[in-house]
């Protein structure tokens, strides 16, 4: 009777244990979708023309310079839309980058790299792209108002 009792007891501190680590988790995911619901990236093209700014689900802001007014619409169009493509890539990575920290097991950093590298067709031997630009260190778009 006594290794009964002793067997219940094990079982129902196991069944306490899961409960604890299931906070645990829930907790983890909160902080996840709070850390992507306040991810933001900011990506300025190469000559400072056009800003895109992203987050996890997508394009929120497209901010253009004087620069970008006096541009071909086929160079203008070409330069949003890398521009674009550089800004929702990088919210795509941090997002995975956020997941990764909180799921340590999962590869999703890697398959959400290996999936950019076939849309953008990058070779296993081409740098992957580093980090957007700050565009803070630059002007403000004309359409800001001048803030």
């Amino acid at each position: 009777m006594s290794a009964d009792l002793d067997d219940l007891q094990r079982k129902l501190e196991a069944l306490k244990e899961a409960g604890r680590r299931a906070e645990q988790q829930l907790g983890d995911f909160g902080r996840m979708r709070e850390q992507i619901s306040e991810l933001q990236v900011s990506s300025t093209a190469a000559d400072r023309s056009v800003t895109v700014v992203a987050n996890a689900g997508g394009v929120l802001d497209v901010q253009f310079t004087q620069d970008a007014m006096r541009k071909s619409p086929a160079e203008l169009s070409n330069t949003v839309m890398s521009t674009l493509q550089q800004a929702v890539a990088e919210a795509a990575r941090r997002q995975a980058d956020i997941v990764q920290e909180h799921v340590p097991d999962s590869d999703v950093r890697e398959q959400v790299l290996r999936t950019q590298d076939q849309l953008f067709n990058r070779d296993a031997d081409q740098p992957r792209p580093e980090a957007p630009v700050d565009d803070d260190d630059y002007p403000d778009s004309f359409l800001d108002g001048g803030r």
